[in-house]
């Protein structure tokens, strides 16, 4: 499970950014999980990551961006999803040459109350065909 923590919001109504500790205990907690499915709970900020390998960085790209597409597919249909951020990561094992590309995805499923009265960025932006602008940390 890699629920990181229950939604929390400024006076404003905005929503709060977890803490970077909730976060790394949830990938902590992703990592030990076998199941490979990203949490929908409402009400939570949550945390999945996208990866994938391939004997080439083009082959790479590819696999994890129809993974993206299977998430995302996933994703929209959930009433309330926002993605909060999402970070690439690639590296290439030096023993057999893989290139292996990774995407975390920050995200929140805020309850019907809060999920009607907004009104966010497509949770595709920054993602077109396998390739990402990452948001910083």
């Amino acid at each position: 499970m890699a629920i990181v923590s229950t939604c929390a919001y400024d006076s404003r109504g905005q929503l709060v950014r977890p803490d970077m500790l909730d976060i790394s205990r949830a990938k902590i907690r992703l990592d030990l999980d076998t199941g490979e499915n990203p949490t929908f709970e409402r009400g939570h900020t949550h945390v999945f990551v996208v990866s994938d390998m391939g004997v080439t960085a083009d082959l790479a790209h590819a696999r994890v961006g129809a993974r993206l597409r299977r998430f995302f597919d996933r994703a929209e249909a959930v009433r309330g999803f926002h993605k909060i951020t999402m970070q690439k990561c690639q590296s290439k094992n030096l023993l057999n040459l893989n290139t292996t590309i990774s995407y975390e995805i920050l995200y929140v499923v805020e309850s019907d109350e809060r999920s009607r009265s907004r009104s966010f960025e497509s949770p595709r932006a920054g993602y077109q065909q396998g390739w990402s602008t990452v948001t910083p940390r």
